[in-house]
């Protein structure tokens, strides 16, 4: 048998539930994220130019804000709630949005829409870890991961062509029916044999409110505190990508301002379905080395780029760069978690990707400036980001190699 095949056999090994959830996770990030590639222009016709920062920026923030609670009720109460409230809030949002028409509504709009998606990554991570053998993490994240690559850059390169074709409220209207597809997938799932109903049945007798509100010991896992430093650094260049990518593409004359995210799908799920496999044998390190030093030359590319072709090329390159370090941080984070709070280390993890999106955007805003003559200078940045990434990762294991021998 060959290795393709071989590998593909191997799949069989895993759960009906594990590909539900991989589906669910994929029509869910794609239902969120198609209409963010028009949400610039759509804000600067509302009169919000100078806030396009925001509409990422509230979202993320949000997001940060509702995980402490998500990561607490998956644990406490169960995986599936996390789910269903996430994935019902961000369909209702989707639907009002074309009836709040202001700058000020808007970004309301934009702030519960972030606090909905801090509860569904939060409940079907935690539960895909708990129904995924460890040995095994790295290729099941690996996999699960192109589920969300497909969901996110999927989503980016259909909103535009959706939107040509049936305008923003239509785009809207899209985009909310597919979120009502992923909440009807989860009744196909169920929480069985799941290695935190055990701690969660020793909690029976505390009250609802003890269940859902965390108490500050509970918000941040410590255990996870390396990849969730790597992760707040990654997702800072994710949050540079995600906001400057539409003005990079309209300034290059393309009309499709998805299609750089299109590009870079393709390459971040063909790198995924071997990274996962890395991550299990040759660990956290190698991989997130090679992926930040991709990321570095991927940022060079793309702040250089005076032609679609580079533009394009750039986003190859930052496509295999995150097809490798994304499973590997959520493949680490899960071997780091208590397993009877596996959803506060996943929530910890989800939190620095928020908090690093933000903070991304908002440093974008101040070096781009809505002048493309600072898209250089805004790349250069972000390799120097990834650097210390690289420097962290190098102290952090000298360190753990130090405790090892004391």
């Amino acid at each position: 048998m060959s290795k393709f095949s071989a590998y593909f056999e191997d799949l069989k090994d895993y759960p009906r539930a594990f590909w539900i959830l991989c589906l669910n996770m994929l029509v869910f990030m794609a239902s969120f994220n198609m209409i963010l590639p028009e949400l610039n222009e759509y804000l600067t016709d509302l009169g919000g130019a100078d806030k396009k920062w925001m509409i990422l920026g509230l979202w993320t923030f949000a997001a940060a804000f509702a995980r402490p609670f998500s990561g607490k009720i998956a644990d406490n109460i169960s995986r599936k709630s996390t789910m269903y409230f996430g994935i019902l809030v961000s369909i209702l949002i989707c639907f009002l949005y074309p009836y709040f028409l202001t700058v000020t509504g808007f970004l309301v709009l934009r702030f519960f829409h972030g606090f909905s998606t801090g509860f569904q990554p939060t409940g079907v991570t935690a539960l895909i870890a708990d129904i995924v053998p460890k040995g095994k993490r790295g290729e099941a994240m690996g996999i699960f991961g192109v589920t969300i690559s497909l969901g996110f850059s999927g989503g980016l390169a259909m909103g535009s062509p959706i939107k040509a074709a049936v305008g923003m409220d239509g785009l809207f209207l899209t985009s909310a029916l597919m979120g009502v597809f992923a909440f009807l997938l989860i009744f196909f799932v169920a929480e069985e044999n799941v290695p935190y109903k055990i701690a969660r049945a020793n909690k029976s007798t505390e009250s609802i409110a003890s269940k859902i509100i965390p108490k500050w010991n509970e918000v941040f896992a410590p255990e996870v505190i390396n990849p969730t430093v790597i992760m707040f650094l990654i997702a800072m260049c994710s949050g540079t990508y995600m906001m400057v990518v539409p003005d990079f593409s309209a300034h290059l004359g393309m009309e499709n301002k998805g299609m750089f995210y299109l590009v870079n799908l393709g390459f971040t799920v063909i790198t995924r379905f071997v990274s996962g496999k890395f991550y299990d044998k040759y660990g956290a390190h190698r991989n997130l080395n090679i992926g930040l030093v991709l990321l570095i030359v991927g940022a060079l590319l793309t702040g250089t780029s005076t032609t679609v072709t580079q533009f394009l090329l750039s986003g190859i390159v930052f496509g295999v760069a995150a097809g490798i370090t994304s499973p590997a941080l959520f493949a680490w984070t899960a071997d780091l978690s208590n397993p009877a709070f596996k959803g506060r280390g996943m929530s910890t993890m989800f939190i620095a990707l928020e908090l690093g999106i933000a903070a991304g955007n908002f440093g974008t805003q101040q070096i781009y400036n809505n002048d493309p003559a600072n898209f250089l200078n805004l790349f250069l940045v972000m390799s120097l980001i990834c650097l210390v990434g690289i420097v962290y990762l190098f102290f952090a294991r000298r360190m753990k190699r130090a405790k090892a021998l004391a």
